[in-house]
């Protein structure tokens, strides 16, 4: 009985509260898989994520996703099973340019206002680009939201429609809420990289 108990914990526990998750490549660096001021390519650190603002079966979803979240989320473009790790920068219903390497919000008077983002390396800061056009101007849909990789040159994000190939007329540029797996909380292990990962706040 007990080892039922047991069984049945760790089921609810992986399943509605907490998750583990192995960060993959260097799209995230230096947030993640940042090893003797190095960004590293492979399987890197391992991290815990918050499943209970994002789950279904708790009927909380929008109101606890903010911008500055880190997600993981099943690829919006594979059939496989497949996990991304990016941030959020859009949220639904916003308006995101992204123009001379840099991302801008439109607040509600209608203008653009440069989003800080104190998180990118010195290598990512003022490096934003659409890698089609110059200037891109993304309306988000509801219930979807806008994300990127804080290593700016190497992932394949909303910029990219989640593909290396880019963007086509078959795919979106928009993480829908549905696909979202967590919120990344902890970073596990190594153990040397033992921390919590901090809220971000931002001037608009």
């Amino acid at each position: 009985m007990d080892v039922i108990i047991v069984f049945v914990l760790v089921l609810f526990i992986r399943y509605f509260l907490f998750a583990p998750f192995r960060v993959h490549g260097p799209s995230m660096c230096n947030t993640f898989n940042y090893y003797d001021d190095k960004c590293f390519s492979g399987d890197g650190e391992f991290i815990l994520t918050s499943r209970l603002p994002t789950h279904s079966f708790f009927d909380v979803k929008l109101a606890n996703i903010d911008r500055g979240d880190v997600l993981v989320f099943k690829s919006p473009v594979s059939e496989e099973t497949e996990y991304f790790i990016k941030r959020v920068i859009g949220l639904p219903g916003e308006t995101i340019k992204i123009a001379n390497g840099l991302v801008f919000v439109q607040d509600g008077e209608g203008q653009f206002v440069e989003l800080e983002e104190s998180y990118l390396s010195e290598e990512n800061k003022g490096q934003t680009y659409t890698f089609r056009n110059d200037e891109e101007t993304y309306t988000i849909p509801e219930n979807s939201y806008f994300v990127m990789g804080d290593n700016r040159k190497k992932s394949s994000d909303s910029r990219r429609c989640f593909q290396q190939v880019g963007c086509t007329e078959n795919s979106s540029p928009f993480l829908a809420h549905d696909m979202i797996q967590g919120e990344a909380k902890l970073v596990i292990f190594p153990f040397t990289h033992f921390r919590w990962i901090s809220d971000v706040e931002y001037s608009i």
